[in-house]
Protein backbone atom coordinates (compact mmCIF):
# COMPACT_ATOMS: atom_id res chain seq x y z
CA UNK A 1 0.00 0.00 0.00
CA UNK A 2 0.94 3.69 -0.45
CA UNK A 3 0.04 6.68 2.02
CA UNK A 4 0.49 9.86 1.41
CA UNK A 5 1.07 12.05 3.83
CA UNK A 6 0.50 16.57 3.56
CA UNK A 7 2.45 18.60 5.70
CA UNK A 8 0.32 21.70 5.62
CA UNK A 9 2.72 24.47 6.61
CA UNK A 10 2.35 28.24 7.69
CA UNK A 11 4.95 28.82 4.76
CA UNK A 12 4.00 26.14 1.99
CA UNK A 13 2.76 22.02 1.86
CA UNK A 14 4.38 19.37 1.07
CA UNK A 15 3.01 16.06 0.12
CA UNK A 16 5.36 12.43 0.32
CA UNK A 17 3.82 9.41 -0.54
CA UNK A 18 5.48 6.07 1.44
CA UNK A 19 5.56 3.12 1.28
CA UNK A 20 4.40 0.48 3.97
CA UNK A 21 8.63 0.51 5.06
CA UNK A 22 8.46 3.95 5.18
CA UNK A 23 10.13 4.29 2.17
CA UNK A 24 9.76 7.73 0.29
CA UNK A 25 8.10 7.12 -3.45
CA UNK A 26 7.99 10.34 -4.21
CA UNK A 27 7.71 13.79 -2.88
CA UNK A 28 6.48 17.49 -3.90
CA UNK A 29 7.10 21.02 -2.28
CA UNK A 30 4.59 24.04 -2.83
CA UNK A 31 4.43 27.06 -0.82
CA UNK A 32 2.08 29.85 -0.13
CA UNK A 33 2.44 33.45 -1.64
CA UNK A 34 2.73 35.63 1.39
CA UNK A 35 2.31 39.07 1.88
CA UNK A 36 4.01 40.94 4.94
CA UNK A 37 2.23 44.09 6.19
CA UNK A 38 4.34 46.90 7.39
CA UNK A 39 3.48 45.55 10.99
CA UNK A 40 5.40 41.74 10.51
CA UNK A 41 1.70 40.68 10.06
CA UNK A 42 1.70 37.36 7.46
CA UNK A 43 -1.16 37.55 5.33
CA UNK A 44 -2.35 33.68 4.12
CA UNK A 45 -5.27 33.04 1.98
CA UNK A 46 -7.54 30.01 3.00
CA UNK A 47 -8.03 29.26 -0.94
CA UNK A 48 -4.43 28.94 -2.18
CA UNK A 49 -3.57 26.96 0.66
CA UNK A 50 -6.33 24.54 -0.48
CA UNK A 51 -5.14 24.84 -4.19
CA UNK A 52 -1.67 24.67 -3.24
CA UNK A 53 -2.78 21.20 -1.16
CA UNK A 54 -4.68 19.77 -4.08
CA UNK A 55 -1.58 20.49 -6.63
CA UNK A 56 0.94 18.82 -4.31
CA UNK A 57 -1.21 16.19 -3.73
CA UNK A 58 -2.15 15.19 -7.57
CA UNK A 59 1.40 15.66 -8.75
CA UNK A 60 2.56 13.30 -5.99
CA UNK A 61 0.07 10.74 -6.79
CA UNK A 62 1.38 10.85 -10.49
CA UNK A 63 4.87 10.37 -9.22
CA UNK A 64 3.84 7.20 -7.46
CA UNK A 65 2.65 5.50 -10.27
CA UNK A 66 -0.76 6.88 -10.43
CA UNK A 67 -2.17 5.53 -7.08
CA UNK A 68 -2.32 6.02 -3.77
CA UNK A 69 -4.25 4.46 -0.95
CA UNK A 70 -4.98 6.83 1.68
CA UNK A 71 -4.15 10.78 2.31
CA UNK A 72 -3.48 11.85 5.77
CA UNK A 73 -2.52 15.69 6.75
CA UNK A 74 -1.24 17.33 9.86
CA UNK A 75 -0.91 21.04 9.57
CA UNK A 76 -0.01 24.11 11.82
CA UNK A 77 -2.02 25.30 15.18
CA UNK A 78 -4.33 28.01 16.01
CA UNK A 79 -5.48 29.57 12.70
CA UNK A 80 -8.69 28.61 11.32
CA UNK A 81 -11.00 29.41 7.90
CA UNK A 82 -14.84 30.23 8.59
CA UNK A 83 -17.03 28.92 6.19
CA UNK A 84 -20.79 30.19 4.89
CA UNK A 85 -23.39 27.86 4.49
CA UNK A 86 -22.63 26.96 0.77
CA UNK A 87 -18.71 26.08 1.80
CA UNK A 88 -17.44 28.87 0.85
CA UNK A 89 -14.57 30.77 2.71
CA UNK A 90 -15.61 34.38 4.22
CA UNK A 91 -12.11 34.66 6.70
CA UNK A 92 -9.07 33.69 5.86
CA UNK A 93 -6.32 32.19 8.33
CA UNK A 94 -4.85 34.82 11.02
CA UNK A 95 -1.60 33.24 12.30
CA UNK A 96 -0.93 32.48 15.76
CA UNK A 97 2.01 35.42 15.80
CA UNK A 98 0.30 38.02 14.34
CA UNK A 99 -1.51 40.48 17.10
CA UNK A 100 -5.17 40.20 15.57
CA UNK A 101 -7.49 39.85 18.55
CA UNK A 102 -5.09 41.17 20.79
CA UNK A 103 -7.99 44.01 22.97
CA UNK A 104 -10.35 40.80 22.53
CA UNK A 105 -8.28 38.12 24.68
CA UNK A 106 -8.08 40.87 27.07
CA UNK A 107 -11.54 41.35 27.84
CA UNK A 108 -11.97 37.11 27.86
CA UNK A 109 -9.20 37.03 30.34
CA UNK A 110 -11.05 38.88 32.64
CA UNK A 111 -13.93 35.53 32.39
CA UNK A 112 -11.46 33.14 33.06
CA UNK A 113 -7.88 32.47 35.18
CA UNK A 114 -4.67 31.11 34.65
CA UNK A 115 -5.67 28.21 36.76
CA UNK A 116 -9.31 27.48 34.87
CA UNK A 117 -7.67 27.68 31.15
CA UNK A 118 -4.44 25.40 32.37
CA UNK A 119 -6.91 22.94 34.22
CA UNK A 120 -9.54 22.60 31.66
CA UNK A 121 -7.37 23.37 28.32
CA UNK A 122 -3.81 22.77 29.22
CA UNK A 123 -2.70 25.68 27.80
CA UNK A 124 -1.35 29.18 29.46
CA UNK A 125 -3.44 32.11 28.99
CA UNK A 126 -2.09 33.76 25.77
CA UNK A 127 -3.47 35.77 22.59
CA UNK A 128 -1.97 33.54 20.63
CA UNK A 129 -4.24 30.47 20.45
CA UNK A 130 -7.50 30.49 17.95
CA UNK A 131 -9.96 32.23 20.47
CA UNK A 132 -8.21 35.98 20.45
CA UNK A 133 -8.95 35.90 16.17
CA UNK A 134 -12.33 34.04 16.73
CA UNK A 135 -13.59 37.06 19.11
CA UNK A 136 -12.37 39.36 16.90
CA UNK A 137 -14.06 38.04 13.71
CA UNK A 138 -17.59 38.40 15.81
CA UNK A 139 -16.60 41.66 17.00
CA UNK A 140 -14.28 43.59 14.28
CA UNK A 141 -16.25 41.72 11.38
CA UNK A 142 -19.61 40.94 12.64
CA UNK A 143 -21.22 40.79 8.67
CA UNK A 144 -18.89 37.98 7.69
CA UNK A 145 -19.60 36.27 11.79
CA UNK A 146 -23.19 36.13 11.25
CA UNK A 147 -23.15 34.37 7.60
CA UNK A 148 -20.56 32.02 9.02
CA UNK A 149 -21.50 28.58 9.53
CA UNK A 150 -18.34 26.57 10.15
CA UNK A 151 -15.26 27.39 11.56
CA UNK A 152 -12.44 25.15 10.97
CA UNK A 153 -9.10 24.51 12.22
CA UNK A 154 -6.32 24.16 9.56
CA UNK A 155 -6.18 20.34 9.67
CA UNK A 156 -10.08 20.14 9.77
CA UNK A 157 -10.33 22.46 6.72
CA UNK A 158 -7.70 20.04 4.60
CA UNK A 159 -9.93 17.14 5.60
CA UNK A 160 -13.19 18.78 4.82
CA UNK A 161 -11.64 19.81 1.18
CA UNK A 162 -10.27 15.98 0.76
CA UNK A 163 -13.62 14.32 1.54
CA UNK A 164 -16.78 16.77 2.22
CA UNK A 165 -16.40 15.46 6.03
CA UNK A 166 -15.82 17.70 9.15
CA UNK A 167 -13.85 16.21 12.25
CA UNK A 168 -11.37 17.82 14.13
CA UNK A 169 -8.58 16.03 15.86
CA UNK A 170 -8.03 16.27 19.88
CA UNK A 171 -4.59 17.98 19.61
CA UNK A 172 -5.56 20.73 16.77
CA UNK A 173 -8.55 21.45 18.83
CA UNK A 174 -6.75 21.91 22.28
CA UNK A 175 -4.89 24.97 20.12
CA UNK A 176 -8.30 26.79 20.44
CA UNK A 177 -8.35 27.41 24.34
CA UNK A 178 -11.98 26.60 25.08
CA UNK A 179 -11.58 22.40 24.58
CA UNK A 180 -11.46 20.57 27.34
CA UNK A 181 -7.82 17.68 27.03
CA UNK A 182 -9.05 15.34 29.74
CA UNK A 183 -12.50 15.16 28.31
CA UNK A 184 -12.00 15.62 24.36
CA UNK A 185 -15.07 17.63 23.93
CA UNK A 186 -15.87 21.23 23.68
CA UNK A 187 -16.16 22.97 27.01
CA UNK A 188 -19.85 24.53 27.34
CA UNK A 189 -19.03 26.44 30.16
CA UNK A 190 -15.84 28.35 28.54
CA UNK A 191 -18.05 29.15 25.39
CA UNK A 192 -20.43 30.11 27.33
CA UNK A 193 -18.30 32.60 28.88
CA UNK A 194 -16.81 33.92 25.43
CA UNK A 195 -20.03 33.80 24.04
CA UNK A 196 -19.01 31.26 21.36
CA UNK A 197 -21.87 28.80 19.49
CA UNK A 198 -20.99 24.99 19.66
CA UNK A 199 -22.50 25.12 16.28
CA UNK A 200 -19.80 26.19 14.70
CA UNK A 201 -17.28 23.59 15.27
CA UNK A 202 -16.28 20.43 14.16
CA UNK A 203 -16.78 16.66 16.35
CA UNK A 204 -13.86 16.12 18.04
CA UNK A 205 -11.64 12.86 16.91
CA UNK A 206 -8.51 10.57 17.65
CA UNK A 207 -5.79 11.61 15.16
CA UNK A 208 -5.87 7.82 12.69
CA UNK A 209 -9.39 7.91 13.03
CA UNK A 210 -10.39 6.38 9.15
CA UNK A 211 -13.35 10.08 8.37
CA UNK A 212 -14.20 9.09 4.38
CA UNK A 213 -13.54 8.57 0.72
CA UNK A 214 -11.66 11.23 -0.94
CA UNK A 215 -13.96 13.70 -3.02
CA UNK A 216 -15.37 12.35 -6.04
CA UNK A 217 -14.40 15.47 -8.57
CA UNK A 218 -10.78 15.01 -6.75
CA UNK A 219 -10.47 11.41 -7.32
CA UNK A 220 -11.04 11.82 -10.64
CA UNK A 221 -7.99 14.34 -11.00
CA UNK A 222 -6.07 11.15 -9.56
CA UNK A 223 -7.42 9.08 -12.53
CA UNK A 224 -8.02 5.02 -11.95
CA UNK A 225 -5.85 5.64 -8.53
CA UNK A 226 -8.10 7.86 -6.96
CA UNK A 227 -10.77 5.29 -6.36
CA UNK A 228 -11.65 4.23 -3.15
CA UNK A 229 -8.41 6.36 -1.38
CA UNK A 230 -9.29 6.78 2.36
CA UNK A 231 -9.01 10.27 4.21
CA UNK A 232 -7.56 9.42 7.80
CA UNK A 233 -7.40 12.02 10.32
CA UNK A 234 -4.04 13.45 10.49
CA UNK A 235 -3.66 16.44 13.59
CA UNK A 236 -1.22 19.48 14.96
CA UNK A 237 1.81 19.35 13.13
CA UNK A 238 4.19 18.78 16.34
CA UNK A 239 2.86 15.58 17.94
CA UNK A 240 2.15 14.47 14.30
CA UNK A 241 5.94 15.22 14.29
CA UNK A 242 6.61 13.02 17.27
CA UNK A 243 4.93 10.12 15.59
CA UNK A 244 7.06 10.56 12.36
CA UNK A 245 10.21 10.92 14.72
CA UNK A 246 9.03 6.90 15.83
CA UNK A 247 7.45 7.74 19.16
CA UNK A 248 10.70 6.49 20.90
CA UNK A 249 11.19 5.93 24.28
CA UNK A 250 13.91 8.59 26.18
CA UNK A 251 13.38 10.31 22.71
CA UNK A 252 11.88 13.93 21.65
CA UNK A 253 11.23 14.97 18.43
CA UNK A 254 12.63 18.49 18.00
CA UNK A 255 11.55 19.94 15.11
CA UNK A 256 13.06 23.02 13.10
CA UNK A 257 10.94 24.85 10.72
CA UNK A 258 9.39 28.55 10.79
CA UNK A 259 8.65 27.88 14.11
CA UNK A 260 11.42 25.40 16.48
CA UNK A 261 9.35 23.03 19.13
CA UNK A 262 10.54 20.16 21.25
CA UNK A 263 7.76 17.90 21.85
CA UNK A 264 8.25 15.19 24.90
CA UNK A 265 6.05 12.30 25.32
CA UNK A 266 4.78 13.26 28.92
CA UNK A 267 1.85 10.24 29.07
CA UNK A 268 -0.30 12.29 31.95
CA UNK A 269 -1.24 15.68 31.51
CA UNK A 270 1.19 18.29 33.37
CA UNK A 271 0.73 20.17 36.56
CA UNK A 272 -1.76 22.89 36.00
CA UNK A 273 -0.04 25.37 38.23
CA UNK A 274 3.49 24.30 35.95
CA UNK A 275 1.49 25.34 32.64
CA UNK A 276 0.03 28.35 33.91
CA UNK A 277 3.10 29.62 35.34
CA UNK A 278 5.47 28.64 32.26
CA UNK A 279 3.71 28.34 29.43
CA UNK A 280 4.41 24.95 28.42
CA UNK A 281 1.15 23.34 26.98
CA UNK A 282 0.19 20.23 27.90
CA UNK A 283 -1.86 18.56 24.44
CA UNK A 284 -3.72 15.50 23.19
CA UNK A 285 -1.37 12.82 21.79
CA UNK A 286 -2.87 9.69 20.65
CA UNK A 287 -5.93 9.20 22.24
CA UNK A 288 -7.83 10.42 25.31
CA UNK A 289 -5.55 10.03 28.34
CA UNK A 290 -2.51 10.34 26.52
CA UNK A 291 -0.50 13.66 26.48
CA UNK A 292 2.94 15.11 25.08
CA UNK A 293 3.75 18.99 25.57
CA UNK A 294 5.27 21.58 23.77
CA UNK A 295 8.46 24.09 24.59
CA UNK A 296 9.20 26.32 21.46
CA UNK A 297 10.39 29.48 19.90
CA UNK A 298 8.06 30.18 17.37
CA UNK A 299 9.98 32.69 14.86
CA UNK A 300 13.45 29.97 14.89
CA UNK A 301 13.69 29.86 11.52
CA UNK A 302 11.70 32.72 10.45
CA UNK A 303 14.97 34.16 11.80
CA UNK A 304 17.23 32.37 10.23
CA UNK A 305 15.72 33.26 6.85
CA UNK A 306 15.93 36.78 7.83
CA UNK A 307 19.39 36.48 8.71
CA UNK A 308 20.48 34.62 5.32
CA UNK A 309 18.47 37.12 3.29
CA UNK A 310 19.88 40.52 4.78
CA UNK A 311 23.49 39.54 5.30
CA UNK A 312 23.32 37.12 1.79
CA UNK A 313 25.79 38.81 -0.82
CA UNK A 314 23.61 37.45 -4.03
CA UNK A 315 25.29 34.39 -4.22
CA UNK A 316 23.14 31.37 -5.41
CA UNK A 317 23.11 29.17 -2.09
CA UNK A 318 22.82 31.26 0.74
CA UNK A 319 22.43 29.13 3.07
CA UNK A 320 25.27 26.79 1.97
CA UNK A 321 27.71 30.07 2.02
CA UNK A 322 26.80 30.15 5.41
CA UNK A 323 27.09 26.69 6.46
CA UNK A 324 30.30 25.97 4.88
CA UNK A 325 31.62 29.36 6.34
CA UNK A 326 30.82 28.98 9.84
CA UNK A 327 33.53 29.37 12.71
CA UNK A 328 34.23 25.92 14.11
CA UNK A 329 34.63 27.64 17.77
CA UNK A 330 32.36 29.22 20.33
CA UNK A 331 31.18 32.89 20.07
CA UNK A 332 31.15 35.42 22.95
CA UNK A 333 28.34 37.02 20.98
CA UNK A 334 24.97 36.73 23.20
CA UNK A 335 21.68 36.82 20.87
CA UNK A 336 18.32 37.03 22.05
CA UNK A 337 16.85 35.26 19.03
CA UNK A 338 13.48 36.41 18.83
CA UNK A 339 11.81 38.60 15.85
CA UNK A 340 7.79 38.61 16.62
CA UNK A 341 7.53 37.65 20.31
CA UNK A 342 9.46 34.97 22.33
CA UNK A 343 7.47 31.36 22.61
CA UNK A 344 8.21 29.37 25.50
CA UNK A 345 8.74 30.04 28.57
CA UNK A 346 8.43 33.83 28.53
CA UNK A 347 5.36 33.88 26.27
CA UNK A 348 5.97 37.76 25.34
CA UNK A 349 4.67 38.54 22.39
CA UNK A 350 6.81 42.08 22.58
CA UNK A 351 10.14 40.34 22.66
CA UNK A 352 12.41 40.95 19.76
CA UNK A 353 15.90 39.96 18.05
CA UNK A 354 18.72 41.47 20.83
CA UNK A 355 22.81 40.95 19.98
CA UNK A 356 25.06 41.95 22.74
CA UNK A 357 29.06 42.05 22.38
CA UNK A 358 30.06 42.63 18.80
CA UNK A 359 33.39 44.52 17.81
CA UNK A 360 34.84 45.65 15.04
CA UNK A 361 36.54 42.10 14.12
CA UNK A 362 33.11 40.19 13.98
CA UNK A 363 32.68 38.70 10.62
CA UNK A 364 28.80 38.03 9.36
CA UNK A 365 29.81 34.22 9.82
CA UNK A 366 30.70 34.72 13.44
CA UNK A 367 27.68 36.50 13.74
CA UNK A 368 25.78 33.62 11.67
CA UNK A 369 27.29 31.43 14.38
CA UNK A 370 25.77 33.34 17.19
CA UNK A 371 22.06 33.08 15.74
CA UNK A 372 22.20 29.63 15.82
CA UNK A 373 24.01 29.53 19.36
CA UNK A 374 21.07 31.96 20.57
CA UNK A 375 18.24 29.54 18.98
CA UNK A 376 20.12 26.26 20.68
CA UNK A 377 20.61 27.92 24.15
CA UNK A 378 16.56 29.49 24.06
CA UNK A 379 16.25 24.97 23.64
CA UNK A 380 18.26 24.44 26.19
CA UNK A 381 16.34 26.77 28.39
CA UNK A 382 13.06 25.44 27.68
CA UNK A 383 14.70 21.52 28.87
CA UNK A 384 16.21 23.12 31.82
CA UNK A 385 12.30 24.50 32.59
CA UNK A 386 11.00 21.13 31.82
CA UNK A 387 13.16 19.58 33.99
CA UNK A 388 11.74 21.09 36.75
CA UNK A 389 8.44 19.36 35.68
CA UNK A 390 10.68 15.82 35.59
CA UNK A 391 9.97 15.75 32.04
CA UNK A 392 13.63 14.90 30.87
CA UNK A 393 15.13 15.35 27.77
CA UNK A 394 18.18 13.35 26.88
CA UNK A 395 18.17 12.68 23.22
CA UNK A 396 16.81 14.39 20.35
CA UNK A 397 15.92 13.45 16.91
CA UNK A 398 15.70 16.84 14.51
CA UNK A 399 13.29 16.87 12.13
CA UNK A 400 12.23 19.83 9.41
CA UNK A 401 14.36 22.16 6.95
CA UNK A 402 16.32 23.16 9.71
CA UNK A 403 17.81 19.62 10.43
CA UNK A 404 19.68 19.69 7.01
CA UNK A 405 22.20 22.03 8.55
CA UNK A 406 24.83 19.74 10.07
CA UNK A 407 26.39 23.30 11.76
CA UNK A 408 23.08 24.16 13.43
CA UNK A 409 22.70 20.48 14.55
CA UNK A 410 26.59 20.23 15.77
CA UNK A 411 25.73 23.33 18.06
CA UNK A 412 22.56 22.36 19.61
CA UNK A 413 24.44 18.82 20.40
CA UNK A 414 27.19 21.02 21.82
CA UNK A 415 24.89 23.16 24.21
CA UNK A 416 22.64 21.11 24.73
CA UNK A 417 25.06 18.43 25.69
CA UNK A 418 23.11 15.49 24.66
CA UNK A 419 23.07 13.29 20.92
CA UNK A 420 21.23 14.82 18.24
CA UNK A 421 19.66 12.47 15.00
CA UNK A 422 17.93 12.97 11.87
CA UNK A 423 15.79 10.94 10.53
CA UNK A 424 16.72 8.46 6.78
CA UNK A 425 13.24 10.21 5.70
CA UNK A 426 13.07 14.50 6.33
CA UNK A 427 9.71 15.05 6.48
CA UNK A 428 8.90 14.17 9.62
CA UNK A 429 5.40 15.16 9.51
CA UNK A 430 4.45 13.57 6.12
CA UNK A 431 5.74 10.40 7.86
CA UNK A 432 4.06 10.95 11.00
CA UNK A 433 0.73 10.48 8.71
CA UNK A 434 1.80 7.80 6.60
CA UNK A 435 2.64 6.07 10.26
CA UNK A 436 -1.18 6.78 11.16
CA UNK A 437 -2.34 6.11 7.76
CA UNK A 438 -0.87 2.54 7.73
CA UNK A 439 -2.15 1.92 11.48
CA UNK A 440 -5.90 2.80 10.07
CA UNK A 441 -5.18 0.33 6.93
CA UNK A 442 -4.44 -2.79 9.56
CA UNK A 443 -1.52 -3.28 7.80
CA UNK A 444 -0.11 -2.53 11.15
CA UNK A 445 -1.88 -3.24 14.68
CA UNK A 446 -1.43 0.18 16.12
CA UNK A 447 0.69 3.59 15.39
CA UNK A 448 3.37 1.95 17.60
CA UNK A 449 4.16 -0.69 15.63
CA UNK A 450 4.00 0.97 12.29
CA UNK A 451 6.55 3.65 13.67
CA UNK A 452 8.48 0.90 14.26
CA UNK A 453 8.61 -0.33 10.91
CA UNK A 454 8.12 2.83 9.20
CA UNK A 455 10.71 5.67 11.04
CA UNK A 456 14.21 5.37 11.11
CA UNK A 457 17.32 6.84 12.12
CA UNK A 458 19.93 8.01 9.58
CA UNK A 459 22.82 9.25 12.02
CA UNK A 460 23.34 10.86 15.32
CA UNK A 461 25.52 13.53 16.00
CA UNK A 462 27.47 13.40 19.65
CA UNK A 463 28.32 16.51 21.96
CA UNK A 464 31.75 17.09 21.84
CA UNK A 465 32.52 17.30 25.35
CA UNK A 466 35.51 20.30 25.03
CA UNK A 467 32.74 22.81 24.25
CA UNK A 468 30.38 21.76 27.79
CA UNK A 469 31.76 24.34 30.24
CA UNK A 470 32.06 27.33 27.96
CA UNK A 471 28.61 26.70 26.80
CA UNK A 472 27.54 26.00 30.28
CA UNK A 473 28.92 29.23 31.65
CA UNK A 474 27.03 31.17 28.08
CA UNK A 475 23.50 29.37 29.13
CA UNK A 476 23.78 31.05 32.78
CA UNK A 477 24.43 34.37 31.12
CA UNK A 478 21.36 33.99 28.76
CA UNK A 479 18.90 32.95 31.55
CA UNK A 480 19.34 36.72 32.42
CA UNK A 481 19.47 37.79 28.88
CA UNK A 482 15.28 38.19 28.44
CA UNK A 483 14.96 40.44 31.69
CA UNK A 484 17.78 42.45 30.92
CA UNK A 485 16.29 43.96 27.42
CA UNK A 486 12.52 43.19 27.94
CA UNK A 487 12.31 47.04 28.43
CA UNK A 488 14.12 48.17 25.13
CA UNK A 489 11.91 45.10 23.33
CA UNK A 490 8.71 47.17 24.78
CA UNK A 491 10.15 50.23 23.14
CA UNK A 492 11.16 49.09 19.66
CA UNK A 493 7.25 47.77 19.12
CA UNK A 494 5.49 50.58 20.90
CA UNK A 495 2.95 52.30 18.63
CA UNK A 496 2.63 49.52 16.13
Amino acid sequence: MLFCGLDVGTSGVKAVVFDEKGTETSGVYRPYVIQVAPDGTRLLRGAEIWEKTREALVEAAAQSGGRIDTVCADSFGEAFVALDAHGAIICDPMLFTDRWGEQQYIEAERRTSAGEIARICGLPLSPSYSLSKILYLRDECPRIYEKTEKILLMQDFINFMLCGEAAVDYASASRSMFFDVRECTWNGELMGKFGLERRHYSAPVPIGTLLGNLRTDLAAELGAGGKNVRVVVGGHDQPVNAIGAGNRKGYAVNSMGTSECITPITGAMLREDFIARRGIPSEPFLGKGEFCCLAYNQTSGLLVQWFVGAFSDGKELPYTLFDTNIPPNPTRIMVQPYLMGSGTPYMDSKARLAITGIDYGVTKFDLYRAVLEGLCLDQRLNVSVLSEEGVFVDHLIAVGGGSKSRSWLGIKADILQIPVSVLRVREAGALGCAILSAAAAGVYADTAEAALNMSHIRETIEPNPAHADFYGEKFELYRRLHEHVKEESAFAVSGI
